[in-house]
């Protein structure tokens, strides 16, 4: 068996090791599930770090049209000075206390300093954050019967998806949640609720609290060539009205190393599923101010 198949089988029988009393079938029968991993190579890179906007209604924090945002990813392709996202604080969707912790980054940010990411210092990122962060490495889809799993090659951060019928009755709040995912059609549909208020919903720092509930609806597009998904976002803690975005993915086949003029890709020669752990530091990132290091202060038994 080869490394790259060898990673892929490893990473396969993690990500079901959890499954739990929780699952049951979620796929009706004779139903074909869409197939998000048609073989182990193919993996999905986002058309870009911000959310799209739906066609009509509420939707996300976006860039200050005033100061257009050149990403690391640009840089790569252009050679531009990059720059670091800058929030338009204009949406109605913002309570005044979530309005002025993204004011506070866009101060900082304006004055010069670095302000790095939650997950460039090893912080999970959460939900919706999570469906972002698959630009310059890929993300990957494990699918079986009763779970789903999600997988960043940044970090190897995972996320699970149980495929049943209702969450857990008591549901301890973390960092991404609990998922419950089925199936219409030829859509993934995801639920989740039970997070910490830890993380942010996107690159700009805007804030949730523990009263987040998103749902997400993953389907394929351009005959399996390009992912989609539909996101809604309810927080009464945060936002003043519910909300939808929209998040695309372009399907990328390691082993065949395909080009794309979008991005340059920094997918290593080896193939899919490599392994990338966030280095622990327990002094400054860059020199720069920080986040401290994730300390488990408790056993989890």
């Amino acid at each position: 068996m080869s490394r790259n198949a060898e990673g892929f089988t490893s990473v396969l029988a993690g990500a079901f090791g959890l499954a739990g009393s929780l699952l049951v079938p979620a796929i009706a029968a004779g139903a074909e599930p869409p197939k998000f991993s048609p073989d182990p190579s193919a993996g999905w890179f986002s058309y870009s770090r911000e959310f799209i906007p739906p066609a009509s209604g509420p939707g996300p924090v976006r860039q200050d049209p005033a100061r257009p945002h050149v990403s690391n990813d640009e840089y790569r392709a252009t050679g531009r000075q990059p720059t670091f996202p800058l929030a338009d604080l204009n949406n109605p969707i913002l309570q005044p206390w979530a309005r002025d912790v993204i004011r506070k980054r866009n101060e900082l940010v304006l004055s010069g300093q670095i302000v790095f990411s939650q997950h460039a210092t090893c912080w999970p990122i959460g939900v919706p954050a999570f469906d972002l962060s698959p630009m310059t490495r890929p993300m990957y889809f494990v699918e079986g019967p009763k779970e789903v799993a999600m997988i960043l090659t940044s970090f190897n951060d995972i996320r699970r998806i149980y495929l049943a019928d209702k969450h857990s009755d008591n549901i301890k709040p973390s960092w991404y949640g609990e998922s419950i995912g089925h199936y219409e059609g030829d859509t993934l549909v995801v639920d989740t609720i039970g997070f910490n208020d830890r993380t942010f919903v996107d690159g700009f720092n805007t804030p949730h609290t523990d009263q987040l509930h998103v749902v997400e609806r993953f389907h394929l597009t351009d005959g399996g060539e390009v992912l989609e998904v539909n996101v809604h976002v309810e927080d009464p803690g945060a936002f003043t009205m519910p909300w939808d975005a929209i998040q695309r993915y372009r399907r990328y086949e390691a082993v065949a190393r395909r080009s794309t003029s979008l991005v340059a890709l920094a997918t290593p020669e080896e193939g899919p599923l490599t392994e990338a752990i966030c280095a622990e530091n327990p002094n400054s990132f860059m020199g720069m101010a920080h986040r401290p290091l994730p300390q488990a202060n408790a056993p989890d038994f």
